[in-house]
């Protein structure tokens, strides 16, 4: 089981099929099929809160991500307008 979950949050984090991944998630979530029918009281229920939680925390990862980038990205100074650095001698006037 440990196995799926990881699979799972390798493919929503997965640049080029993670918006899939999650779309067909949503999907299954709203689909009437289900590997457990929600007709069962809890039962049927346990597999949408599962993949309710997997989502969730991919897509708070997935976000939490992207704003670490953005933040990397403005710390870093550019190279418009760099100049080299001088080194100057003080002297003290009276």
């Amino acid at each position: 089981m440990r196995y799926l979950i990881q699979a799972y949050r390798r493919l929503l984090t997965h640049p080029q099929y993670g918006i899939w991944v999650f779309f067909g998630s949503l999907l299954y979530l709203i689909s009437p099929i289900d590997i457990s029918p929600d007709i069962i009281p809890f039962v049927g229920q346990i597999d949408d809160v599962a993949l309710i939680m997997l989502m969730a925390s991919a897509a708070t990862q997935w976000l939490s991500q992207q704003f670490l980038k953005e933040e990397t990205a403005e710390s870093q100074p550019s190279d418009e307008g760099a100049s080299e650095t001088v080194d100057v001698k003080a002297v003290e006037v009276d």
